[in-house]
């Protein structure tokens, strides 16, 4: 007999906003520590000893090595990591104020009809290769985009920025007033569109790097990013070998243009703007250009699957073949023991959803009582134990809090005991399979396996029989994902990629390979429709009200805002801590 559970669970695990701000002084000084004066409010800067020459090269610990060199088809945050150092999108969002900033456009605005988007790129920009990023080029990478986004054949990062969900293009036609300003016409409005301009698969790429097929991900890339690639990693290994890093170097020209270039939008011109124009969706500076005295030359992002703790590779000696100079994704047993080393631990602010999935074809998981059965007995406090610092906070819905449509406390946690809804769905024991990556480290999902162990557990409480399925990342877990393959209940993370509620709803419920297998068909058309809408209010409660009605379908169940977690050696005296993982790290300071 299954012992009833009549506990209430309506609150259980949800943690209120105020412990993120109880918490506030620790947390908020050590993002102080991080953040860069032109990308937040703070900056930390330790003075190197006078008779010390500086480091020039800049190493970091990855997992597996990317699978792809291609913006356009970036899976993982490790592949985003590199990739946007290289080919960075047109845009960046300020961390200190949230406002559009520009990487390689001066500015990127709306007409009112929100159909037309006009975009400015800086003076003098060259791609690695050393041809112009101009107009023309802009051109080229837009008419790529619209071609991926609609091959359904082909999954890429960017299905869901150019196309509907009936893969109806959204761009219509181009113009070129002048040599470095590029109009794009859409068939529909879509005002949400310059924040799209941020995310890191729009990253530029020159033409010359294009393939055959132009929807094939190109395998030479070749940004107009500070950096460019030297050569590629094709394995893990436990030490730092050339088969197992991927080195970046600087490039000298970078900085002659974005000098020139910083000092011009101190003032920036109108000529290129009209009166049609919304000057809330407009970015009319650059960001401020770097030091090039202080740049790491050299930038390693070593690929390692070594069970070596992140302390041990960030106070060994640089010169050792177990040495990094920074870690992401720390667990919080692991902040500890970088605490006890002397090492420094930055937060960022969360924009990332750990989610639970349900399998609604899985015989076990088809009754709405069974998923209600297993939401009712996951306290989300209990993930955080050893996983995540205390700020971190229970999910209300599918997005991040900070973009301001989470809907009202769901009521999907009901006062009906376990029992009854056990019976209700005719489940008499049998056991789930609870599928977790292995293999990999996230900024979200630190230690996959021991938060699937802690749901298996109190699940099992519970009497919900669930059997542990650990899947290689690379290989097995992430293809079953963007596939739609993952049976049983699966435990996954997504990463906003940029300020909008469009990005993780559409990604996760929308496109041509949505990540989950929804059963309201209408929500790809109400997303659809959302982005048409002008008035950014009304925007907001649209997102509001169709995560409210995702949540009664249970889908899947969102867990928690997880608060990610990166650490420094020694070496290392400035860091661009960025919420959206947009860290160009040209700006990193070394002694």
């Amino acid at each position: 007999m299954m012992q009833s559970n009549t506990h209430s669970h309506r609150d259980r695990g949800r943690i209120s906003r105020e412990t993120l701000d109880n918490a506030g002084p620790s947390r908020r000084t050590v993002l102080g520590w991080g953040l860069m004066t032109l990308m937040a409010a703070g900056c930390a800067r330790v003075p190197s000893a006078p008779d010390k020459q500086s480091r020039t090269e800049l190493s970091l610990l990855a997992s597996a090595p990317p699978t792809v060199w291609d913006p356009a088809f970036i899976l993982d945050v490790s592949a985003q990591q590199i990739l946007q150092q290289v080919c960075p999108p047109l845009l960046s969002i300020d961390s200190s104020t949230g406002n559009l900033t520009g990487i390689l456009a001066s500015s990127a605005s709306l007409n009112k009809a929100g159909t037309r988007l006009r975009v400015t790129l800086a003076k003098g920009l060259t791609f690695s290769d050393g041809t112009a990023l101009d107009a023309n080029a802009l051109k080229a990478n837009f008419e790529r985009w619209q071609n991926i986004a609609t091959t359904p054949s082909k999954p890429s990062a960017i299905d869901t920025l150019l196309a509907d969900s009936a893969s109806h293009p959204l761009i219509q036609r181009y113009e070129t007033p002048t040599h470095n300003v590029l109009d794009v016409h859409f068939t529909r409005a879509c005002f949400s569109f310059p924040e799209a301009l941020t995310h890191p698969g729009l990253g530029v790429l020159s033409p010359a790097s294009f393939r055959a097929n132009e929807t094939d991900p190109v395998t030479e890339t070749i940004g107009a990013g500070a950096y460019r690639i030297e050569s590629k990693a094709t394995t893990t290994a436990a030490q730092r070998e050339a088969k197992n890093t991927t080195t970046l170097k600087l490039r000298p020209k970078f900085f002659n243009e974005r000098v020139s270039n910083a000092s011009e939008s101190a003032s920036p011109s109108s000529s290129d703007a009209d009166a049609s124009t919304t000057e809330a969706s407009t970015s009319s500076s650059l960001r401020a250009a770097p030091e090039k005295d202080q740049a790491p030359r050299t930038v390693s992002f070593v690929h390692t699957s070594a069970k070596i703790s992140p302390a041990e590779w960030l106070a060994s000696d640089h010169d050792s073949a177990t040495h990094t100079d920074i870690v992401d994704a720390i667990a919080i047993k692991e902040q500890k023991e970088i605490a006890q080393a002397g090492l420094r631990v930055l937060h960022r602010d969360p924009h990332s959803v750990i989610y639970l999935g349900f399998n609604h074809d899985d015989e076990q998981l088809s009754h709405p009582a069974m998923r209600q059965a297993i939401v009712h007995n996951i306290d989300e406090r209990e993930l955080l134990k050893d996983h995540y610092p205390e700020s971190t906070l229970s999910a209300n819905g599918f997005t991040p809090a900070s973009l301001g449509v989470q809907p009202e406390r769901p009521f999907i946690r009901e006062e009906k005991p376990t029992e009854e809804l056990l019976e209700a769905a005719g489940y008499t024991g049998q056991s789930i399979p609870l599928a977790y990556p292995t293999g990999v480290r996230l900024p979200y999902l630190p230690r996959p396996e021991a938060t699937a162990q802690n749901i298996h557990e109190q699940l099992s409480e519970a009497n919900i029989t669930t059997h542990l399925k650990p899947m290689r990342w690379d290989t097995e877990f992430l293809p079953a994902l963007l596939k739609g393959e993952h049976t049983g209940l699966w435990i996954f993370g997504l990463h906003g990629l940029y300020r909008s509620p469009h990005d993780m709803l559409a990604r996760l419920f929308s496109g041509a390979n949505p990540l989950c297998n929804a059963r309201l068909t209408d929500i790809p058309q109400r997303l659809d429709a959302a982005l048409t809408i002008a008035s950014p209010t009304e925007r907001r409660e649209t997102y509001k009200r169709i995560q409210k009605d995702l949540l009664t379908d249970l889908p899947l169940y969102p867990l928690i805002l997880p608060v990610s977690t990166i650490a420094l050696s020694r070496d290392v005296t400035r860091y661009p801590l960025s919420s959206y993982l947009e860290e160009p790290l040209e700006y990193v300071t070394l002694k």
